[in-house]
């Protein structure tokens, strides 16, 4: 039995609220945790002692967790199930920046300090698009927000949007020839099985999304700039976030001896 819009929308209302209480948890057990390393001088209180060093083990798995929810959210199996798989990845998320921030020190003189920026930007973004983010375009895609705007019927644009949407018929005839162009989407087995063909098909519907934004009757300009660059930033911020986190990973365990710079060695690594 499916839940109703009502139940499924308090659902979510509450998910945010959890989301946006346990990110300021996070946080505050993080810094928490600082203040009493600073205060107590009964452990080895450096990134790479013991504790500190297990701390970035903890943090680097939940953030590698994260980028699970790339295929699980294009997943046609978890597809019902997408909700709980964006909260689940919300919530590793936050630990992961906690683990990071704890790990950290609160060194933020050091290269490896541009990680937990981009990870803290990249919280702070998530957290965003989760919990204000449909507020703010609840209210511009309210009922009566949007004023009425005829298309230009026969315009270039419109033409180009139905040469597209015919390319798009045809590529997806090779695709996927079960499925409609109006309600198709790409899925994680899409791209495993057919990556060229499914990477021409995301080409032209982003074409397509950009001519529709073109046009005069688009509702785009209704919506504010955050609300149409936080999604990017935040992707942005993972891919740098990766980057930073593989080579803090791969100097310290493979090369200590060049980021101990002639000091001392103290953090367990593969080789000097």
């Amino acid at each position: 039995m499916k839940a109703s819009p009502q139940l499924r929308g308090a659902g979510l209302a509450w998910q945010s609220r959890f989301v946006f209480f346990a990110a300021a948890a996070a946080v505050a057990v993080a810094l928490l945790y600082l203040a009493a390393g600073l205060a107590s001088g009964g452990y080895d209180k450096r990134p790479g002692a013991p504790i500190g060093q297990s701390l970035g083990i903890g943090a680097a798995v939940a953030m590698l967790l994260t980028f699970l929810y790339l295929p699980a959210r294009r997943s046609a199996a978890l597809s019902s199930g997408k909700p709980r798989v964006q909260f689940l990845h919300t919530l590793i998320g936050i630990a992961g920046v906690a683990l990071a921030l704890a790990h950290s020190r609160g060194r933020l003189m050091h290269p490896p300090a541009l990680v937990l920026l981009a990870a803290l930007g990249l919280m702070l973004t998530g957290v965003y698009g989760r919990v204000a983010s449909p507020k703010r375009l609840a209210g511009a895609f309210g009922r009566a927000a949007i004023p009425y705007r005829p298309s230009a019927g026969g315009s270039s644009a419109t033409r180009s949007i139905e040469s597209l949407v015919r390319a798009k018929e045809a590529r997806l005839a090779r695709l996927d020839p079960r499925a409609r162009e109006a309600r198709f989407v790409l899925r994680t087995h899409h791209w495993v099985r057919r990556p060229l063909a499914s990477f021409r098909y995301l080409m032209l519907a982003r074409r397509e999304r950009r001519t529709i934004a073109s046009m005069p009757a688009a509702a785009a300009g209704e919506v504010e700039m955050l609300e149409r660059t936080w999604r990017w930033l935040h992707i942005a911020l993972a891919w740098l976030l990766l980057l930073g986190l593989v080579a803090h990973v791969v100097t310290t365990l493979f090369f200590a001896g060049y980021v101990a710079g002639g000091g001392q060695i103290y953090w367990w690594h593969f080789r000097r």
